[in-house]
């Protein structure tokens, strides 16, 4: 089989972070090389490559543009043409009501939580494998909680995920305004300054987010809670405090990963029914 080639790099290519690129500026440690390191950090999609090539002291401009393709071929950098960063949410004209109508998707729902503790939703059926298979992915953990946040963020980095926290609006604000979009979202339904349904309902108007997973997580998952979820668009539910399996079997099933997408359509009464939504509960037969 032929070897896979190069991207090649001109001088007038300009290049953005991805969200693996901030973690390898934000962490205490580093996997990069000081070269690639220092490139990293003068790469704000504005510098043109050949600009980034001459800019790095007692390193040969040739040597330098190896650096970009392994960041680029790494997924640490990304080009900048074309993908903008994404636009301030507004949440300010999100208007959320409580009058959701009740369904049979939503009495299943709570049943699950009821009965595991999670419950996930097949929504939009995700690609298997995932069309980043190889690569880290990138999730926003959103809870006012920091001991929570340090806690998933171990666990998800042991998953191969970068990972970027947010507690507040400002914070969700910011986390958005990242280069490229998140993989998957962890989203607390109760935030000190906003309302985490907010967030999701104006995460499902956007264009660059609407297709985004997210995983709710809650103290309360009430009948309302839980319909107003599945109102606007939530993919799945996890109650704290919660367990790490249930957890990450979660996060696998609504970004399509191999082994959960077949333990969801081993389901028989799932398959019968012709369900699009799936909770821990049910067992494969």
């Amino acid at each position: 089989m032929a070897a896979t080639a190069a991207p090649a790099i001109v001088d007038s290519d300009i290049f953005t972070l991805t969200v693996s690129g901030q973690a390898q500026l934000d962490e205490a440690e580093t996997a990069l090389s000081k070269e690639a390191l220092e490139l990293l950090v003068l790469i704000d999609g504005k510098v043109s490559a050949g600009q980034l090539s001459r800019s790095v002291p007692g390193v040969k401009p040739a040597d330098a543009r190896g650096c970009l393709v392994g960041l680029l071929e790494g997924g640490y950098i990304r080009p900048a043409k074309g993908h903008e960063a994404i636009e301030v949410l507004d949440f300010t004209s999100v208007v959320l009501s409580d009058d959701v109508p009740s369904s049979p998707e939503g009495e299943r729902s709570i049943s699950a939580l009821e009965r595991a503790g999670y419950y996930v939703r097949i929504a939009r059926r995700p690609k298997a494998p995932h069309e980043k298979r190889g690569a880290r992915l990138a999730a926003l953990v959103v809870d006012d909680d920091m001991d929570i946040c340090n806690l998933l963020k171990t666990y998800l980095k042991l998953e191969d995920f970068d990972v970027v926290t947010a507690g507040n609006r400002a914070e969700v604000i910011d986390a958005f305004r990242r280069p490229a979009p998140f993989d998957l979202v962890l989203l607390d339904v109760q935030l000190p300054d906003i309302d985490g349904f907010a967030i999701l309902a104006k995460m499902r108007q956007h264009p660059a987010l609407r297709e985004v997973p997210v995983i709710m997580l809650t103290a309360s998952a009430t009948r309302a809670a839980v319909l107003k979820g599945l109102h606007y668009g939530a993919d799945g539910y996890v109650t704290k405090p919660f367990q790490l399996e249930p957890l990450l079997k979660a996060v696998r099933t609504v970004l399509g990963i191999e082994e959960a997408v077949g333990a969801i359509m081993d389901v028989p009464a799932a398959a019968a029914a012709g369900a699009d939504a799936w909770g821990s509960g049910s067992e494969p037969g």
